[in-house]
Formats: structure tokens, sequence, C-alpha cells
């Protein structure tokens, strides 16, 4: 690790020498034989391409030897167990030179129909590679280590296929690509074998658990290889003098790079057409600044965009829960690490670019619909590795609401239920498209008895508001009126959650006063605006209005 001491006072062998022959002997005979067999049948072009490139590579394996970082920035900056950093841009760089060198010949070159195919196919390996090297597609792959083992089979066998039927003169590119991809597997298998040989040295090698050295050396040079493989594969096939085939060799990776550019802006620029802003700052230096969510069939999609740096960023964790907002129970929910994927590009040790985290919760068909739900987000980060457990980062600030000190709501929703025949002609029908079906009054009951209602709605349009209902008890006779108010469908459904054909039903039960005097009592209900107490204009379904915007529902008898 950068930082720690370069010798032990019982070392025998220091890290730089060790490195230095396990790296950089292998390096100066693989390139000695090259110059002398490979290089002399290059094109000007590749000749300098081929330079430039293996040049970059042993500037990226030096810099961490010579290099004694002052800040975690400069550290991850030039590890080669880093992602996104100087060494994987490069490795990514290279394998997308293999590609695009690989797609030119094939349709540039004077290659048969089956090599082009060939060429066409290695052409989308390779760029698929370069993205994976960038990105580490394959961490999100379940067993990728077969997958791949399977995918290098295919191309060698297909590399062998096609020496098999091209000319003598070509063969020395195919066993010059065949060796390319040997070295670059041998980096994985040298690893695992220097891990338990370093352990059983009992520490005698300092810095021999290094490993990620000699890893990422072979897998650099096995790229080289491979790419002044496709190289003479292009020298041979393709007019030397053309110069087209100079500038392609030569925008090809500047265009890789501009690639990586701009799918590192995606996520910003996602953020800025298409999410739902929001400002929350988390414990850490983590800033959530917006999302996107779509409810589909069984499940619920998140587009979150975080903002932080990369050191902070790194063992992040993110929850969604979804909550029962009646019960407060969570009824689904779901939890990722941070996907670092788009973790490009840092242009400083300050620098916090906008990560695009994807989450995706099933919804369990057991839960009924027509209920209010809210999304619920959680940060942790991820102490396993320091022997611990999830920790969740507090909420500094918010400007959506809070469940607790580290949960924000993001969101409510609701299930729609599938509608429900309801009376053609309703009761009554409100300016905001709610309706009202008829409802069935008892003709008499007593003091002290529960009068259970059945109140059934329907809506036109979506709520965009809450709304009471009121039910008024009155005598003609007496200026006194019993007053019950209540949500129409009960705190399962507020109305701003409602959507245009919701049908649904609430039965109240109305406790009746015990000194309620005997008569025949008129009632009534309506809803009004809960933020301003206004009544909402209702009518019949001719459209006459009932006065003071209250409907009638009948006379109901108290018995004395």
């Amino acid at each position: 690790r950068f930082g720690e001491p370069m010798y032990s006072s019982d070392a025998v062998v220091s890290t730089q020498t060790l490195i230095g022959l396990s790296v950089f002997l292998p390096y100066a005979l693989v390139c000695f034989i090259t110059h002398r067999r490979l290089f002399p049948r290059l094109s000007r072009a590749a000749k300098q391409l081929g330079s430039v490139m293996l040049a970059a590579q042993i500037l990226v394996l030096a810099a961490p030897l010579l290099i004694q970082p002052a800040t975690v920035f400069e550290d991850w900056l030039w590890n080669l167990d880093r992602e996104s950093n100087v060494s994987s841009m490069l490795a990514s760089t290279q394998l997308a030179l293999v590609g695009g060198v690989s797609l030119a010949t094939a349709l540039l070159g004077r290659a048969r129909r089956p090599h082009r195919l060939y060429l066409v196919g290695m052409a989308a390996v390779f760029l698929f590679l370069a993205r994976d090297e960038y990105f580490a597609v394959h961490e999100y792959i379940l067993n990728w280590e077969r997958l791949y083992a399977i995918l290098g089979a295919l191309v060698a066998a297909s590399t062998i296929l096609v020496a098999w039927r091209s000319p003598r003169s070509a063969w020395m590119w195919h066993v010059c690509l065949l060796a390319g991809l040997a070295i670059s597997a041998t980096g994985s298998m040298l690893l695992n074998a220097l891990q338990g040989y370093c352990e059983a040295s009992g520490g005698r090698l300092e810095g021999c658990l290094w490993t990620i050295h000699y890893e990422e050396s072979f897998e650099l040079l096995g790229i080289w290889l491979t790419l002044i493989a496709m190289l003479g594969h292009l020298s041979e096939t393709v007019p030397r003098s053309s110069q087209r085939v100079r500038r392609i060799l030569f925008l090809l990776p500047l265009a890789w790079l501009c690639f990586l550019l701009v799918y590192a802006l995606f996520p910003r620029l996602e953020l800025r057409l298409q999410a739902q802003p929001a400002s929350v700052e988390f414990d850490s230096r983590i800033y959530l600044r917006g999302y996107t969510m779509a409810q589909g069939r069984g499940a619920v999609r998140l587009q979150l965009y975080a903002s932080a740096r990369q050191p902070d960023y790194v063992y992040l964790g993110y929850g969604i829960h979804i909550i029962d907002q009646e019960s407060g129970e969570s009824v689904a929910s779901g939890y990722r690490g941070a996907d670092l994927r788009q973790s490009i590009w840092y242009l400083g040790p300050d620098y916090a670019p906008v990560y695009r985290q994807s989450m995706e919760i099933l919804i369990p068909p057991q839960i009924p619909a027509n209920r209010a739900l809210s999304v619920v987000l959680t940060l942790w980060r991820n102490l396993a590795y320091e022997g611990g457990e999830r920790e969740g980062l507090a909420v500094l600030n918010s400007d959506h609401q809070l469940l607790g000190p580290r949960q924000v709501i993001l969101r409510e929703l609701v299930l729609p239920r599938p509608p429900v025949a309801v009376a053609k002609s309703p009761l009554a029908e409100f300016e905001n498209g709610f309706n009202l079906a008829p409802v069935r009054l008892p003709e008499r009951a007593a003091p002290s008895e529960t009068l259970h209602l059945t109140f059934t709605w329907s809506a036109d349009e979506s709520g965009r508001e809450d709304v009471v209902q009121f039910l008024h008890f009155g005598r003609e006779d007496s200026d006194e009126w019993l007053v019950y108010d209540q949500q129409p469908l009960g705190p399962r459904l507020p109305s701003r959650l409602w959507y245009s054909g919701l049908t649904d039903s609430e039965t109240w039960a109305v406790p009746l006063p015990a000194d309620l005097e005997p008569g025949r009592y008129q009632v009534f209900t309506g809803i009004y605006r809960a933020s301003d107490l206004v009544r909402l204009a209702a009518s019949d379904p001719a459209g006459v209005a009932f006065a003071d915007a209250r409907v009638p529902l009948g006379e109901l008898s108290i018995a004395g």
C-alpha cells in the first residue's frame, strides 16, 4: 500500500527489485522479440501507434513505484488496483483500440467474408471488454468468471480456425494474438499463485503481496501484444500509403476517450433534463440531487442521482422501503451497493461527480390496493470490511419530509384497484372531479347506537389535495347540528392520492349521543379542502347545484 515503508529490517529482497525483475524483464523480452520479428512487417502508422501505447504502459506501471502520493486523491489516481483512474483508462483504451482496429480491418481490408465476420466478432468482444475494464460490468454479472472463460475459449477457437484457413504469411499475427490472450490470462493465474507463495515466505520478500503489480502488468502486456496482432492484420490487408487509415488509427483512442467523457456526463444530463430535483444532504458529504420513479407491473423502479467525492462514495449502500402509511409497516424493500460504474474523469481531490443508482423494488401480490404508501430512502455505510455492520447515514438537511433522522420520504404512491361497477347516475358530482354514489340511509335509529353508513366514491380526475368529508344531522325545528368529519376513504387513502378511474367505498361508524332528542333529522354530506376549510361545490347529475354545497342524504328518525 502507498505510504507504507518500502523496506523492513529483515527483508532480503526489496519491493522495487522484486517488481523490476517480475514485471519489466518480461516486458523487455516480449518487446525485443516483437520489434525484431513483427515490427518490420507493420505499416509506419501502426509502428507509431504501437510504440506510443507501449510507452504509455511503461509510464503507468512505473508511476506507482516512483510517486509517493501526498493525498488520497493522488493515491487513487495512480493506484493499479482502483477503477476509473489512469491505469484503468489506459487498459480500457487499449482494449477499445483492439476492437476498433479489428473493425477497421473488416471494413477497409481485402479479407475474405469468413475472415471479415471473425474480425467483426472480435471487434464486438474487445469493445465489450473495454467497457468492462473501465466500468467493471463483470461485478454485476452472476458467475462472470465462467462466462469469461467460455468467451476466451471461443475467441481462441475461432482464431485457430481462421488461422488454419489463412495464408501462411498471416499465421504469425494469429499466433501473436493467441500469445497476447495467454499472457493476459496468465496475469490472473499468477496473482493466485503468488499469494500462496508470498504467504509461505513468511514476509521475507518485502512487498511480495503487491501482486496487483504483476497482474496488471501481464494484462497490459497481453493487451498490447493483441493490439500488435490486429495492427499486423490491418497492415497486410490495407494499403500502407492510405492517409485515411493513418488518421483512423490515431483517432480511435481519442474517440474512445471522448466516449468515456460523454458517458460520464450522462447522469448529470439526465439529472437536469428528466429527474425530479431534490436537495438532501447526508452525513459523509453525500448529496441526493434528484430521482425518477416509475410504477410498473408488480415493481417500482427508481433512478437516484447522488453526488459525492469518490472516496466518500465507496462502500456506500442504498436502501428503499415501501411503507404503509396507516400501519407504519414496511411492505416491500430492497438494498443495493453503490454503483461506481459512472465514477470517471475526476478533476481533482474535491471533485464530486454525479452517480446514477438504479433500484427495482418488487411489490408482493398480497399488498392490498388503494392504500397510501411511502417510498422511503436510507443510505448506509457498509462497515463489514472493518469488522462492523451497516451504519445508516444521518440526514443533515432535506427539502423532503423525513420519516426519521435517517429516512427520507421520496414520494407517495398507491397501487390501483381494478375498476368495479358503480351506479350510472351518481348522487352528487363535485367540482374537483369526485363523484358520490347514492347512499342507503337507515329509516330509524336510537340514542347511543352506532350508525353505519357506507359511502362509495369514484374519481374522474386525479386528486391534487386533501379533502375532508363532513356529515351533518339536524332537525327542522332546531338550529343545532351534529357534525362528524373524516377523510372520505379514511387514513388508508387520502384524496391527494386518488387517481382517475378510482372506485372505492368506506363504511363510517357514527356514534349517536345518549342524550339525542327524539325526532326526524335531516342528513347532509359534502367535502371541503383541508388547507383552507372551503367547501367544494356539488351538483346533481342534471347540473343543479346543492345549496351550501351540502348533499342531502335523506331523513333519519330517532326513536324516543
